[in-house]
């Protein structure tokens, strides 16, 4: 009889690859601190033989692809020190992010992460079971914000990569998590919210990347690609009169307002999303403790200049 497997001994560790799709190996640092944590070892396109019998019954399958994917919750924290990296920066990068890093003594000192189109990173990803090795190489992703009132909000990350054989190893990994910081809870003191100059009194706000990820098989090829863009979100807040904001107008125009999240009290352990032209989509009502709550759509829209429809700040 075999000795069972722990769900809770787990470990991710993610490094960036310096060639897309091949695969590194993650040191003790680029362990990722993660909760609600979904694994799946084997994903892929199976296809019917479609032979037919003499007699009723199932036609054999094949596996036309193979790839794996990994989901996971990480805090939505900032930085220890100023100008240090977050313990989330290889992640975002590989969804399809720039990162522009400043650090101390600089009176500026601090990190940008803006979208980017060309260029996209890939990472490998390890993810250890109770010493059973899932490899991913060639991964790349998409990344949401979770910032409800009263909860600890979280960044959830969904990575697609090639699939490695699972392997045995003899013990758990080494793992580094102090850039990680622990996430404030969201309320008053720690959260301010700002939609075309307007505090919202806000108790939900989500952001979404939007990435297009597809998993590319063909001759010659096997990779995971970040193929378009469409960032999204949704603010839920205390409706206001029309005097102070007429939502419903501005969705009828389209109406494309700036849009400001801060969560954290100081320079560190602070997170910042900046959307300078969120458009305003169809409002809707809601009930909560008895009063109206309306949540209002966003779309990010970028510039000219492109790349540039959200900046995030840690």
């Amino acid at each position: 009889m075999s000795a069972p497997k722990f769900i809770k001994k787990l470990a991710v560790l993610i490094a960036i690859e310096t060639i897309v799709g091949t695969l590194v190996v993650p040191v003790a640092a680029n362990a990722i601190e993660v909760s609600d944590v979904t694994l799946t070892p084997i994903e892929g396109d199976e296809v019917d033989q479609g032979v037919i019998k003499p007699y009723f019954g199932a036609s054999e399958t094949v596996l036309v692809t193979e790839y794996r994917k990994i989901a996971f919750s990480v805090g939505f924290a900032g930085v220890g020190t100023v100008g240090d990296l977050p313990g989330w920066s290889t992640i975002t990068r590989a969804c399809a992010a720039s990162v522009t890093n400043t650090p101390a003594p600089d009176v500026d000192a601090g990190t940008v992460f803006t979208p980017v189109t060309d260029g996209i990173e890939s990472v490998t990803v390890y993810a250890v079971i109770d010493k059973l090795l899932y490899k991913m190489g060639g991964a790349r992703g998409n990344a949401k914000a979770t910032v409800d009132a009263k909860q600890i909000p979280k960044w959830q990350f969904d990575f697609t990569g090639s699939f490695v054989p699972v392997e045995d190893v003899g013990s758990m990994p080494a793992v580094i998590y102090t850039a990680f910081q622990r996430p404030l809870g969201v309320n008053k003191i720690n959260t301010t919210l700002v939609l075309d100059g307007f505090s919202a009194a806000a108790s939900s706000f989500q952001f979404d990347f939007g990435n297009q990820v597809v998993k590319q098989d063909l001759m010659n090829v096997d990779t995971t690609e970040i193929t378009g863009r469409v960032s999204t979100g949704s603010v839920t807040f205390r409706n206001t009169s029309v005097a102070t904001k007429n939502w419903i107008e501005m969705a009828r125009a389209s109406a494309k307002v700036p849009l400001l999240l801060k969560h954290g009290q100081a320079l560190t352990n602070t997170v910042g999303i900046n959307v300078p032209l969120a458009q305003i989509g169809k409002p809707s009502f809601s009930d909560q403790d008895g009063i109206q709550m309306i949540t209002v759509p966003y779309r990010c829209i970028p510039s000219s200049a492109g790349n540039d429809e959200w900046a995030i700040t840690a």
